[in-house]
């Protein structure tokens, strides 16, 4: 189930949305919704040749980006954005009947050339007086959308973040104390650049904010997320230095701070949420936590026993859910919390003492739901994540699991579409599952002799759910 230009997933989300349901379910609204966006706002939807039905198809990237121009904000908030007719076709403006008159001679020749004129010596003088007085009187940002000035790209130089406009021209940078390890969707251990930096505007003013996590070579702990103002100024970092006991191991102060998940604010404001995971060298225990935009405090956290990989945000729910994906290391599988986005705090059942929480803020998830490792990887090592959570219109989800992996870019996938109460209903395996078992079973780090032949029922369910009430796992299987 890989997209239709072979384009694999990241750890943390697809590089490719296939179909105005996957558009629709990243940017959190319905089907229609976003067709009007396009239709209306210019959200960028690609097509594929003339099929019918249409296929259409959108980069989150390209997406993201286009949710802070002043179409984006007006889209999600609802206001007009008034610009000039254009024909689809030539891609030039279309003329109206006064623009169509106004090509003819109204105005005779003698008046024209004392309108230029004039017209030449206002241009003088006002240069004059901006090259005088400069920006005190003339601000260089454009009126509409600051387009020409504001962030619009970011890459790593060496031991520097460079934030680029819409131009590819040098807004600004930002050195470091030491070079830094730059963003590498092909390799599992490095967050793809999707989650290691980005272009925001967290408070829904119009004004764009760079986020970005600073990871410098050799020092895998020294890392950070910093917030930068639109014209490079520092508005806060964040470095947690907190210590938490899970068992009978104490974990911190320092902690690396892995990745940052950008989301519509779950209380319906005009600005975004900023969630940031953290995790222990060894990989285990981990948080995530939402921070004030203003002071990079962290309002609240939530533990697991394993790398969090992966959030997303339903605001359509009551109340508004934060979906967690992440390893379990208890059973070295994946895991899928539910938290009160407006609350999110607690930590991630166990069963075992050694991965439970013993000091963290009481709370449990509204759900929690662990997807076992197939028996074909059962001699596998690895701890496969939920590496991506799309939330759906109609209150369902879908998730992909990696249960495998043979190589920085070759991953063993299962897809599971759940109800609302997390009951599967359909299950499914993505391009190459059984290739990566080939490849594993043939180095020996795969049991040999499992079937050439799939079906998804057997391989993936039942899946385990906790009962919070019991206090313990229960199965449970494909909803009939």
């Amino acid at each position: 189930m890989s997209s239709s230009l072979g384009q694999p997933d990241g750890p943390a989300g697809p590089i490719q949305l296939t179909g105005w349901k996957e558009i629709a379910a990243y940017v959190g609204r319905s089907v229609r919704t976003v067709q009007r966006w396009e239709k209306d706002f210019g959200l960028p939807v690609r097509r594929l040749g003339l099929s019918k039905p249409e296929s259409v198809f959108a980069f989150p990237r390209e997406i993201d980006v286009w949710l802070e121009t002043s179409q984006g904000i007006s889209a999600r908030t609802g206001a007009a954005v008034v610009e000039p007719a254009r024909d689809p076709g030539a891609g030039a403006p279309v003329r109206g009947p006064a623009e169509s008159r106004a090509l003819e001679p109204l105005f005779p020749r003698t008046w024209i050339v004392r309108m230029a004129a004039v017209a030449l010596v206002s241009t003088v003088v006002i240069a004059a007086v901006y090259f005088a007085l400069g920006d005190r009187l003339l601000p260089r940002r454009d009126a509409r959308a600051g387009a020409a000035i504001a962030p619009a790209d970011w890459r790593v130089d060496l031991d520097s973040l460079v934030v680029t406009d819409a131009n590819g021209n040098v807004l600004w940078k930002r050195a470091f104390s030491r070079e830094l390890i730059p963003p590498d969707p092909g390799n599992l251990s490095s967050p793809p650049r999707t989650v290691l930096g980005g272009i925001v505007d967290i408070e829904g003013d119009g004004t764009r904010e760079v986020w970005f996590i600073a990871r410098p070579q050799g020092a895998s702990a020294e890392s950070a997320l910093y917030l930068f103002e639109q014209d490079g100024r520092l508005r806060w970092t964040f470095k947690p230095e907190v210590k938490v006991r899970f068992g009978d191991d104490t974990f911190g102060p320092s902690w690396l701070v892995d990745r940052a998940f950008v989301t519509p604010d779950p209380a319906g404001g005009p600005g975004r949420a900023i969630w940031v995971s953290m995790v222990d060298l060894a990989l285990f225990p981990s948080a995530i936590q939402r921070l004030d935009p203003k002071t990079g405090v962290s309002l609240n956290a939530y533990w697991t026993n394993g790398s969090i990989v992966s959030a997303a945000l339903d605001a359509s729910s009551s109340p508004p859910k934060l979906y967690v994906g992440a390893c379990y290391n208890e059973t070295r599988a994946g895991s899928l919390s539910v938290l009160d986005a407006l609350n999110p705090i607690g930590s991630a059942p166990a069963t075992l003492e050694k991965y439970r929480c013993m000091d963290c803020p009481p709370g449990e998830p509204l759900a929690f739901l662990v997807f076992p490792k197939p028996s074909r990887f059962a001699g596998s090592d690895a701890t496969g994540p939920v590496e991506t959570i799309a939330p759906q219109s109609d209150g369902s989800v879908v998730v992909r699991v990696r249960h495998a992996t043979a190589g920085p870019t070759s991953h063993a996938v299962g897809v599971f579409q759940l109800d609302a109460s997390l009951a599967p209903v359909s299950v499914d395996t993505a391009d190459g599952y059984l290739s990566v078992y080939e490849a594993l079973a043939e180095r020996g780090d795969a049991p040999a002799g499992a079937s050439k032949t799939l079906d998804p029922e057997r391989e993936f369910l039942p899946l385990l759910w906790w009962n919070a009430a019991a206090q313990r796992f229960m199965e449970v299987t494909k909803r009939r």
